[in-house]
């Protein structure tokens, strides 16, 4: 499969291909579907894997994760797929009120719907499921 746009990315293709290469080219986020199916730190490349997202209103949604190193949630940045497109998680600098209201608005949901959020690969990482808490925007356990 060719290369596309991480933003293009659907959840119907990570339904179809579970894991998916990723890499960055002049500023720009790709992806390609992988025959991996499962993942392991120390490699040179990096994945996304197919992620299910429990909310805490006892919802489930598809999205991914990247476990390339079992470090923290700078490294694994959490995004779920909605009817509006993706939705991060996790972004490098501090989300701003006014962000964390879009991305709801987004979700179409309260930020008591959402938090917290337990999320779980269906794809292993070194051997282990990785799964974790979301207890808010940028912040896991």
């Amino acid at each position: 499969m060719d290369k596309k746009r991480l933003l293009d990315l659907s959840k119907a293709d990570l339904l179809e291909n579970q894991v998916w290469e990723y890499w960055m080219a002049d500023n720009v986020e790709y992806v390609r579907a992988s025959d991996k199916t499962e993942v392991h730190e120390g490699t040179n490349s990096t994945h996304i894997v197919l992620t299910d997202f429990f909310f805490n209103n006892k919802t489930k949604h598809i999205g991914f994760c990247s476990p390339h190193d079992s470090g923290g949630l700078d490294y694994i940045q959490p995004v779920v797929f909605f009817d509006k497109g993706q939705v991060e998680f996790y972004k490098e600098s501090d989300w701003t009120e006014t962000e964390k209201n879009k991305a709801l608005v987004k979700l179409g949901l309260a930020w008591g719907d959402v938090f917290p959020v337990l999320y779980k690969s269906r794809v292993k990482f070194d051997r282990k499921i990785l799964a974790g808490v979301l207890k808010n925007f940028n912040e896991a356990e």
